[in-house]
């Protein structure tokens, strides 16, 4: 007789792990729409598997302005009050291959010293030129594209929940963690529920009721007890009620994995770096270093940090060094240093990757509010102890003016689906025969980059 499950001997029992929210009736109602009775597979052993995080820079990122081709004609001309110059302070980094042949001098942010340390220590790859065809200057398309992975085409489901149907059966609902308020649609996958949870923190991550006094109740005991998760005869699951059973099933996962994730952070302890920035990227990868040091299973974190639609106020007045765009790229390079160095000391930075993106660039040209307006094409970093580092990849746009596409946009060498293919494949161990399932919309040069 069996009055104990620890979570393995669970997943032997149970379906496929569902992605929760706070709330049993939004749970409820999400579980009956994902009726998912596929997996009865045990996972492979995680805890020391690689890691991807993905940081997304929503608003639009200046990649002019942040990898910067500071000695380009075309560039000050273009930018006469926001451009910077070698004495701004800029983090000289070499010479990248241009599309129109030869290279060109470019450098990082000033902000961004700890990126430029990662570059020098071969930690940091830039991939340059990335976009996709016929790009969309609209925030919500544009993130809708990268989301899905499927550009100018409309789509319900993901490229990371494409992958967990395809390469995650049986994987427990921490096998993603997003660090939001509510899952964004790269989690989502159309052939059932995506092994991923979001919540905004790890320790408001669990089952509460609100009442109309604002009064905050734990609902977790009353919630074993209702689904018989410490049931004292058998596994606690109904056996006359398809639908019954699959929602104690899963939600006997969504309690499980609230547990794991606090037993993450008491495993994690305190974090050795001690000189974390206060910041909201800051504060949200201080929380994925404290997991992944706890040994949580998960594969894939994602973390947002909003604020790039520098339409106006980009820097203060002509002054490159102050301003939001300064600002925003200080907080991220805090966070991001931060969090390679806790990772070292830890031990832990050859199992990380990180990838930041934007849903696109922006102009070349500045505009009469000392900013830049909605652009295509950008810079992208990646960076960990297995990054391929010091090196660029892909090539530095053409800025002429005829070269531009989409009212003066830079255009693109890069789909980026090519690298969200690179890192499943290279990094992520998935086969290249499972890439038409991950991304059933693929561009004409589809080939693996090695940054990776």
């Amino acid at each position: 007789m069996k009055t104990n499950f620890n979570r393995r001997e669970f997943v032997r029992k149970s379906a496929w792990g569902a992605a929760t929210t706070l709330t049993l009736p939004a749970f409820l109602q999400q579980s009956i729409f994902n009726l998912d009775a596929r997996a009865q597979s045990l996972p492979s052993p995680g805890g020391d598997g690689p890691i991807l995080v993905v940081v997304e820079l929503g608003g639009g990122n200046d990649t002019l302005n942040t990898v910067i081709p500071f000695a380009n004609s075309t560039y000050q001309g273009a930018r006469p009050s926001i451009a910077f110059n070698e004495d701004d302070g800029i983090l000289n980094i070499g010479q990248a291959p241009r599309v129109i042949g030869g290279n060109e001098n470019v450098a990082l942010h000033p902000s961004l010293s700890g990126l430029n340390t990662l570059w020098q220590e071969e930690d940091l790859a830039i991939i340059n030129g990335v976009g996709y065809p016929n790009p969309n200057l609209s925030h919500f398309t544009s993130f809708d594209y990268w989301h899905s992975a499927r550009p100018n085409s409309p789509s319900d489901d993901g490229w990371i929940g494409r992958y967990f149907s395809s390469q995650c059966s049986g994987c427990d609902a921490t096998q993603a963690i997003e660090f939001a308020s509510r899952t964004t649609t790269a989690f989502t996958s159309s052939s059932g529920a995506s092994p991923s949870v979001s919540f905004e923190s790890p320790n408001g991550y669990g089952w509460r009721n609100l009442d109309i006094h604002g009064r905050d109740t734990p609902l977790e005991e009353l919630y074993r007890k209702l689904i018989g998760l410490d049931h004292s005869v058998d596994d606690g699951i109904d056996s006359t009620s398809e639908a019954l059973s699959y929602v104690q099933r899963s939600t006997h996962n969504a309690m499980i994995s609230t547990r794991n994730v606090r037993d993450a952070v008491d495993a994690g302890g305190e974090l050795q770096i001690e000189d974390w920035p206060n910041s909201g990227i800051s504060r949200d990868l201080q929380q994925v270093a404290q997991l992944i040091r706890g040994g949580m299973d998960t594969s894939i974190y994602y973390v947002h940090q909003g604020g790039y639609d520098t339409h106006n106020n980009q820097t203060n007045g002509s002054n490159p060094l102050a301003g939001r765009h300064f600002n925003l790229l200080t907080a991220l390079n805090g966070g991001l240093d931060a969090f390679a160095r806790e990772m070292k000391l830890a031990g832990l930075w050859d199992r990380v990757v990180i990838l930041t993106f934007s849903e696109f660039g922006r102009k070349v040209i500045e505009n009469g509010s000392s900013g830049t307006d909605h652009g295509a094409a950008e810079s992208l970093f990646v960076m960990g102890g297995p990054v391929n580092g010091g090196q660029f990849f892909g090539q530095f746009p053409d800025l002429d003016e005829d070269a531009r596409v989409k009212r003066d946009s830079l255009d693109f060498n890069v789909d980026f689906r090519t690298v969200y293919r690179s890192l499943l494949q290279n990094w992520m161990g998935v086969p290249a025969s499972a890439m038409p399932e991950i991304f059933p919309s693929q561009p004409a040069n589809f080939d693996p980059i090695a940054f990776v």
